[in-house]
């Protein structure tokens, strides 16, 4: 899958979920682990007395920032007017999708969608190439003269009422809340990640009370701790955030050494109420794969090849050793089920993995032939791309399959049946109600000023519908 062009982004409200958001690694050598304060005032020596103590000088109340100018998004908040069409192309085969319309060499296919799949086309059509072209949402351009009306298709918000979105705007994240109705309110903006500094959402605590972001101060990339009610502010200098722990307001951090000059880094926690970072290890570069147990008292890494889980006291305990050379486990993006007892590893290439966390059992589960690839890049976005359904249910997205075998991926655990729903950009997977699953694509039907688009997939049927423009959604 061709990687896609993504920015930063934060869901608002203080009953909004929590957002996992992964963020490039920084640390705080110049502060001593210690969030950035400024100086305190001392008492000026006279030459004919004693200098006195200095009193101690309250903290200056942190100021609100003043929000960057907005700039105007690509497509605004709210549902689009898309219509849903089906693959039709007489012969059983599936249709080419294509990332421009036409058939030149620069819109060689990007995938293949099965006959019978719903799409939602946007738009007016294009005639290039001696085709008329229509760009289908989360998919690409497709020839009209493959696809039928498809009416009574799925739409809308199902069992929810509304939900809070955003989107970049320049310098800014905007904020909105949308209902089922369309109507669309739009929610206090906060300051936008920076370029380069690891180009993924900021996050919200699960309680709604503080968001974590990252920026640049004086070139120094900085993660920044606001509390939601009071707009007041705590900076780290040299650090990143992972992600909140899903149970308490618990933020997984990367602390560098120095960076640009020496960028390795290790893990730590923040508790926005203390202030104060915890590191697990001074040991550099450890931990690639990382997640929250459930009741965010501890975590779940993979050290040196081994699996282990890490309590936030810095205890730990193998549950699957190392392997021998040959034998590894290729471990990847990692998920807990909802009932604690099983782990989900989805690599970026090899086989779709499971761990028993009581027995350190492990089994594999059968993925599409994919096409050897160098390099880690995992060809996704922002947030989860893998993750439970159910006691025997994941969920994953599969980007370098063979033709016809990317997308999302539904599979039984114990080699029952799977879906296969095709899209392309597709980001932040995540169960949302029981039968529900939302997700984000990052849009750009003219190659100019994209967008994010929300998504509802009913897994029974593996059909999805477009909801509203905007991500990190937080239903209602």
């Amino acid at each position: 899958m061709a990687r896609q062009r993504r920015k930063r982004l934060v869901i608002g409200g203080a009953s909004a979920l929590v957002v996992a958001a992964i963020l490039g690694v920084a640390g705080l050598a110049a502060t001593g682990g210690q969030a950035q304060t400024p100086p305190r005032t001392s008492a000026t020596a006279t030459p004919s007395l004693p200098t006195p103590t200095p009193p101690a000088s309250p903290t200056p109340a942190p100021v609100k920032p003043k929000p960057p100018i907005e700039e105007p998004m690509a497509m605004p908040f709210g549902p689009l007017a898309a219509e849903p069409y089906r693959v039709k192309t007489g012969d059983g085969d599936c249709l080419n999708v294509r990332p421009s319309p036409g058939t030149t060499f620069k819109s060689d296919p990007r995938t293949c969608v099965p006959e019978g799949f719903l799409l939602w086309l946007l738009g007016p059509a294009r005639e290039v190439d001696g085709h008329s072209w229509r760009y289908a949402l989360g998919e690409g351009w497709v020839a009209t003269q493959y696809v039928v009306p498809a009416p009574g298709a799925a739409t809308g918000f199902g069992p929810f009422k509304a939900v809070t979105v955003s989107n970049a705007a320049g310098p800014v994240t905007k904020v909105a809340r949308v209902t089922s109705g369309g109507a669309v309110a739009e929610l206090p903006s906060i300051p936008d990640s920076a370029d380069a500094l690891g180009d993924v959402p900021p996050a919200l605590s699960p309680d709604g009370k503080w968001t974590a972001y990252g920026s640049q101060v004086g070139y120094v990339p900085t993660l920044t701790i606001r509390e939601m009610a009071s707009g007041a502010e705590t900076k780290y200098p040299q650090v990143f955030l992972t992600s909140w722990s899903p149970a308490k307001n618990r933020l997984l951090v990367r602390i560098n050494a120095n960076c640009p000059a020496d960028c390795s880094w290790t893990t730590g926690w923040i508790d926005p109420q203390e202030g104060i970072i915890h590191r697990f290890a001074d040991k550099k570069n450890n931990w690639w794969a990382i997640t929250w147990a459930p009741d965010g008292g501890s975590l779940y890494v993979v050290d040196e090849g081994a699996l282990t889980q890490v309590s936030l006291a810095g205890e730990s305990r193998v549950i699957v050793a190392k392997r021998p050379e040959g034998s590894e486990i290729r471990w990847g993006q990692l998920a807990v089920s909802e009932d604690g007892k099983r782990l989900l590893s989805s690599p970026f290439q090899g086989a779709i993995t499971i761990i028993d966390l009581e027995t350190g059992a492990v089994s594999s589960i059968e993925r599409a032939t994919q096409i050897p690839v160098l390099g880690r890049c995992g060809g996704g976005g922002y947030g989860s791309l893998t993750g439970w359904l159910g006691a025997a249910t994941v969920i994953w997205h599969e980007s370098f399959a063979e033709k016809g075998g990317n997308g999302i991926t539904i599979a039984n655990v114990n080699g029952g049946s799977r879906k296969l729903i095709p899209f392309f950009t597709v980001s932040d997977i995540r169960k949302v109600a029981p039968d529900l699953v939302s997700f984000t694509t990052y849009e750009n039907p003219e190659s100019q000023g994209g967008f994010f688009l929300t998504w509802l997939l009913d897994i029974r049927t593996g059909e999805a519908r477009p909801v509203t423009v905007g991500a990190t959604p937080a239903w209602e």
